[in-house]
């Protein structure tokens, strides 16, 4: 039995579309807030938002990085967008999760 073979193409495009929806969100959310007239980091639950989104989308763009990386060689590309898999569900979760617990503080 022979091993399941890993198709890059199959995971790319979705990644990617995601990827550009998610931070298309952010820098909306972030480019929105901090434009208006009476912005300022009044609170601590503001400043995690705003270090939170800032994390969470720095991380997403090194795993659009990762995914459109075309010098993976072909014997490592499962464990390397494995490791891209984590970066971006890490930028998820600082992202929604600093937004989400800034609710509560």
């Amino acid at each position: 039995m022979s091993a399941p073979t890993f198709e890059l193409k199959d995971f790319r495009q979705p990644v990617v579309t995601s990827l550009g929806v998610i931070l298309g969100f952010l820098v909306g959310f972030l480019g929105q807030w901090v434009t208006e007239d009476n912005f300022a980091l009044r609170s601590v639950s503001d400043g995690l938002v705003l270090v939170g989104c800032s994390v969470g989308a720095l991380l997403l763009f090194a795993a659009l990085f990762r995914m459109l990386n075309p010098a993976v060689p072909s014997e490592s590309a499962l464990p390397y967008y494995r490791a891209t898999l984590k970066v971006y569900m890490a930028g998820l979760a600082v992202a929604f999760g600093s937004i989400l617990v800034s609710a509560f503080i």
